[in-house]
This record gives C-alpha cells, sequence and structure tokens, in this order.
C-alpha cells in the first residue's frame, strides 16, 4: 500500500473543488495525468481503475471511472471504438505539478509532526511511512458503509482492522492541532475533506443523485438524540448541530420515534441515578462528570429535552403501529442484529429491531431508489446496526436498494457534497467529534485497568479513597489513554502501578477549583486562538446560503419569463390562425392540437435540470466569488 500517493491524491482532490463542479470533476486531472504519462495498451475503464490504485492509491470503482472517460470523449480527448477508448486529443494538465508539490509538502509536514509527536507524547518511535499508516487507518473511520448505490464504503486502500493504537494515536494528535497549531490542522483538514470528495465518487450513478432531501424524513436513534442533547460532550453536540441544520437546509426533516423518546429519557435518568455511584459508567456519566453536571442536572434536561428537541425543529412522531401487511420477521433480525451488535441491554436491542420495523411500515411497498428518495430512514451511530439492517434488507424489496438504516456520517458526509460551501466547519466538526469519542477507553481496556487497581487497594499501595478517584475521574482516564494508546496489553503491573500512583498525586496536589479554572482559561485560549479562522467560515457560510437563495430565486423568475412567453406565443398563433379563417370544429381541434403540442415542447425545454439548477448552479458560482472577492476572503 503506497500512503503517501494516497494521501497525495486526498489532498489534491480538495485542492481540485471548484463551485458549480460536479463530483467527477475532482477525479478528471487523476485520469488525465495517467493518460498523458502511463503506457497503457488497453484503455478501458478496469485498466484505468488499476493505475488509479497503482500510482493514486485509491479504489475508485471502474464504473464511475467509466463515466469520466466517456465525458473525456465529449472534450476531444479521447475516442472509442469497439469498447476501447483511444487518445485523439491534445492531453492538458493545469498546474499539475505545482498543485502536487504543494499538497506534498503539507502532508510532509502533518507526517513530520505526528512522528515528533508520537515519540514525545507517547514514547513510540515510529517512521514516516509507519505515520502515514496511522493517518489512513484514522481517515477509514470516516467511510459511508451500507450504503447499496455507493460500491465500498471508503476509496481508502484496505488496512488493518487490529492496529487501533493508530487510530488512538492520531485523535490525540488532532487533538493537539486544533489547540495548539491551527496551520497543521488546515492541513490535516485538507486530507480530511478530500476523503469526504473520494467517497462521492464511489457512486456510480453520481449525475442521478439530487441535490436535496426534499421528502425524505431522517429518524435519528437514542444515541444521536443524546449527542445532540449535549450529555456526550460538546464536540459531538457541535456535529450534530451542524448536521442537523444542512440537512434542513436541504429540505430534509429530522423525527424520532415516541418509543425512541421513552428510551432517550429512561437512558438519561439512568445515567442520573448513577452518576453519583464509583462504579457508575458510561458516556453520560464520563461527560457529566468532565463538565461537572450534577444528578439533578442530568434529571432536569430529561424532563426538557422533547421540548428542547421541539426548538431545533426535531420532531417527535408516532411509532406505527404493527400491520401484517409490511410485518418483518424479527426473530430472523434479531439473528442477524446479534452478529453485529453486542447489546449488554435486551432493551436496547427490542427498542432497534422496533425502529428498523417501523422504517419498513412508513415505506410500506414503496422501494427508494436512492436515498434522497426513501421517504424514511432510520440514522445510527451505531455501525453494527446499520450493517445488520442492511444484510437483512438484501432479500426485502423495500430495502434492496436503499437500506432502512444508515450511520450518522454517512449521510454528513453524503449531505455535505451536496454543499461544501454550505457547511465548511462540518467536515472539522466530525472529526473532533470522532478524535474526542475516540480517547475514551474501552470497556475491555477500563475492566483491566480496574483489576489492577482493586490489586493495588488489597496491596495497601493505595487507599480505598484512591480507589474511588480513579473510578470517577476522567482525568486518570485521559492520561492512561495517552500513555498506553488504548492497548490494554500495555497495562502491565509495573506501568499501571506507577501510572496510577503517579496521576492520583497530581490529583490529590490540585483542587477541584483549580483545576475547574484552568479548564476555563484553557478554553479562553483556544477561543481566541480560532476566533479569526470561525470567523471566516461563518461569513463564507452566510454568504453561501444567501447566494444560493438569491441565484434559485432568480432562476425560478428566469423559468417563468419563459413560460409566459413561450404561452403567448403559442395563444398568439392560435388567435392569428382564428382571424384569417372562420372558425370550423375541424381547425379548432387543429388549434388546440398545435397549442398542447408547443406547450409540451416548452415544458419539456424548462425543466428544473436544464434552467432552475443549471442557471442557479452559474449565478451561484457568480454571487459567491463576487462576494468572496469584495470581502478579501479566499474561496
Amino acid at each position: 500500500m503506497n500512503s503517501e500517493s494516497t494521501l497525495i491524491s486526498l489532498a489534491m482532490l480538495k485542492v481540485n473543488i471548484d463551485i458549480g463542479k460536479d463530483y467527477l470533476e475532482y477525479l478528471r486531472p487523476l485520469i488525465l495525468r495517467i493518460l498523458k504519462f502511463s503506457q497503457i495498451d488497453i484503455i478501458n475503464d478496469t485498466t484505468i481503475a488499476k493505475k488509479l490504485r497503482e500510482d493514486n492509491g485509491l479504489e475508485i470503482p471502474p464504473r464511475t471511472v467509466q463515466i469520466v472517460l466517456q465525458r473525456l470523449i465529449k472534450s476531444g480527448c479521447l475516442k472509442k471504438s469497439n469498447g476501447v477508448f483511444h487518445i485523439v486529443g491534445e492531453i492538458k494538465l493545469k498546474d499539475w505539478t505545482s498543485k502536487k508539490a504543494t499538497a506534498s509538502r503539507k502532508i510532509s509536514t502533518v507526517v513530520n509532526a505526528l512522528c515528533n509527536f508520537a515519540k514525545e507524547t507517547a514514547h513510540r518511535e515510529i517512521d514516516d511511512e509507519t505515520a502515514m499508516e496511522c493517518l489512513i487507518a484514522f481517515l477509514s473511520k470516516f467511510s459511508i458503509p451500507c450504503m447499496k448505490c455507493y460500491l465500498r464504503g471508503t476509496a481508502l486502500p484496505e488496512v488493518n482492522g487490529k492496529d487501533n493504537w493508530k487510530v488512538v494515536l492520531v485523535s490525540h494528535f488532532v487533538q493537539l492541532l486544533q489547540r495548539k497549531q491551527y496551520e497543521l490542522f488546515e492541513h490535516f483538514m485538507l486530507i480530511v475533506q478530500g476523503h469526504m470528495l473520494a467517497n462521492a465518487l464511489l457512486c456510480p450513478d453520481l449525475q442521478s443523485l439530487s441535490n436535496t432531501y426534499k421528502g425524505v424524513i431522517f429518524y435519528f436513534d437514542t444515541p444521536l438524540l443524546i449527542q445532540y442533547l449535549g450529555l456526550e460532550g460538546n464536540e459531538k453536540k457541535q456535529a450534530c448541530h451542524d448536521l442537523v441544520s444542512l440537512v434542513n437546509r436541504l429540505d430534509g426533516k429530522i423525527s424520532y420515534f415516541t418509543h425512541t423518546r421513552d428510551e432517550m429519557i429512561s437512558v438519561i435518568n439512568g445515567a442520573a441515578d448513577c452518576i453519583e455511584l464509583p462504579q457508575g459508567r458510561g458516556s453520560i456519566i464520563y461527560e457529566a462528570r468532565k463538565a461537572a453536571r450534577t444528578k439533578s442536572d442530568l434529571k432536569l434536561i430529561a424532563h426538557q429535552a422533547v421540548e428542547i428537541l421541539l426548538e431545533a425543529n426535531i420532531t417527535i412522531c408516532q411509532t406505527p403501529t404493527y400491520s401484517s401487511n409490511y410485518q418483518i420477521d424479527e426473530s430472523l433480525f434479531s439473528n442477524v442484529l446479534s452478529t453485529d451488535v453486542n447489546y449488554s441491554n435486551t432493551r436496547a436491542r427490542d427498542h432497534d429491531i422496533n425502529s428498523v420495523r417501523s422504517i419498513y411500515a412508513l415505506r410500506k411497498d414503496y422501494s427508494p431508489p436512492s436515498v434522497e428518495k426513501s421517504k424514511a430512514i432510520l440514522v445510527t451511530n451505531n455501525t453494527g446496526l446499520a450493517k445488520a439492517a442492511y444484510e437483512f434488507g438484501k432479500n426485502i424489496e423495500q430495502s434492496r436498494e436503499v437500506s432502512t438504516v444508515i450511520t450518522d456520517f454517512s449521510l454528513a458526509n453524503t449531505a455535505w457534497l451536496k454543499a461544501p460551501q454550505g457547511a465548511p466547519s462540518l467536515p472539522q466538526k466530525e472529526v473532533l467529534a470522532f478524535a474526542y469519542a475516540a480517547l475514551r477507553p474501552t470497556s475491555v481496556f477500563w475492566e483491566k485497568v480496574l483489576n489492577e487497581t482493586e490489586k493495588l487497594e488489597k496491596n495497601g499501595r493505595i487507599t480505598a479513597r484512591d480507589h474511588q478517584l480513579i473510578r470517577s475521574s476522567h482525568h486518570i482516564q485521559e492520561e492512561l489513554m495517552k500513555l498506553t494508546l488504548g492497548e490494554d496489553v500495555a497495562l502491565s503491573e509495573n506501568t499501571i502501578t506507577s501510572t496510577l500512583e503517579r496521576v492520583v498525586a497530581e490529583i490529590k496536589e490540585e483542587e477541584s477549583i483549580k483545576i475547574n479554572l484552568l479548564e476555563i482559561d484553557k478554553a479562553e485560549v483556544e477561543q481566541k486562538l480560532h476566533n479569526v479562522s470561525a470567523k471566516n467560515e461563518s461569513i463564507k457560510e452566510k454568504i453561501y446560503w444567501r447566494c444560493h437563495k438569491s441565484a434559485s430565486r432568480e432562476a425560478i423568475l428566469l423559468s417563468i419569463f419563459i413560460v409566459t412567453a413561450q404561452l403567448s406565443i403559442a395563444f398568439e398563433g392560435i388567435i392569428r390562425i382564428f382571424q384569417k379563417k372562420p372558425i370550423g370544429f375541424m381547425l379548432l381541434v387543429a388549434a388546440i392540437m398545435s397549442g398542447i403540442v408547443r406547450i409540451s415542447g416548452m415544458l419539456w425545454d424548462i425543466k428544473p435540470l436544464k434552467i432552475i439548477e443549471n442557471y442557479r448552479d452559474w449565478r451561484l458560482k457568480k454571487k459567491t466569488q463576487h462576494e468572496y472577492s469584495f470581502l478579501g476572503i479566499n474561496e
């Protein structure tokens, strides 16, 4: 696997982004370079896809490559005969060398910084190639699985799923960049956004995808609602808020079922009841302790949850009743689900089954061809649930093409692709949310920590109060994750003893008030560092949607003008016929038929795809470029 080629290719995809271009245009420069410099005996979609994998480290489906090759025929570069393409025109590459050099330089700075970070923070020596493998392992987590219209979950080459320490290392690294080295963080985000663009190239039928989600209702499951309420950390809250905002702007709707409401309130209240217990665990309790929330704070949020969600236009929907016509085999789905999800609570499994069943009930006999026409779809952060629903639905008509369940990042990725300039900060927030979540210890890791802690107390190395502090302190969890990169095998008796003793001693030396003040000061410094960048992103987002609204209004007015003009022409022709000759039955019929033909032809010529969308996209590009130039903001 050529990791460097993959990262450079991803960065160059982002460099090539331009308002008004569709996703396939990002792939054109890479294919043109292959045609210009590679000696290929037979040029077809398969051979070009193979060269993209070898030279650029990207797994692009041949069916997607085929579309780009067909476009190159129209541009005069290629011709096709007997199923093979031939170069017939001059192949021009604009600024390829300079763009590649810029991308390579930015990636090199990120890789060097990651190597230094690993040595200084985790005391682990890694070379450049390993650092790039770490970056790709992290990027692989941002895939769009279980969507049949996309042939693969990611454009990245296969990675070793067992090397989770690489993901944890990069997660720590991302946090550092975001806090202290924002220029490097932007270089890193260049690769992330390039990967999100590459994900679009996995869909072989890009040209048929709608620009909106009009008519689609996305039903959030319980964890996403909890994230929206801010109970799983500020990073996940911001990412979820941005996702909801973008989906609404793309005319989609967000909702949730009544049984999901019941589960959400039960989960929050359950966390509230356990927050004061040393053995209390879970993401809500972890974040509540970190944010100094009390039991009463969580109880109040549970009481106000429905109202808070409604204010954000996240509506509640009555869970559909059971119908024999649209009822799935729940026992069969439960068996499929058990292979992909390890439920510690059977009620959570029953809620998930009920949610999937409800989507089938809402779709009824309808078999959607794409997410944009799916009518109803469940959104979850549980990839196991999404995979199980996808596998279960392969043989069911209503879910054969579009699964009943997709992941939240799949929705975020595909929504962002429809309007990258309309939500410029969404990829950044998705990355930060994942990075912070990746630093929470797994159940296996934390179980081993607790076992070692009990041994320390029995041996008299720590007190009972120290033991309780270890169980409840998020500082200790973060420190252990940094030192071990989440590998429980690194938790040897000597390592964990020295680490726990040192961390406990450090915590004892600081009063809780001082810790809180330090966190406040830290947040203020971080806010000042990112104010300028955040302000620019906010301005660009507002400009985009204002120009989008203006361009759409102009396109509609143009369409109305054309309709009026052609109707006038049609009626004028009819009137002239009547004026020249007496009105007869056959003449009247001929005039009416002539008018219908002209009106039908006129209506065909002004389809939204030909007038409204094309004119709107052109005006959107011009308007945003003008405003960016006027304000001195780079695109």
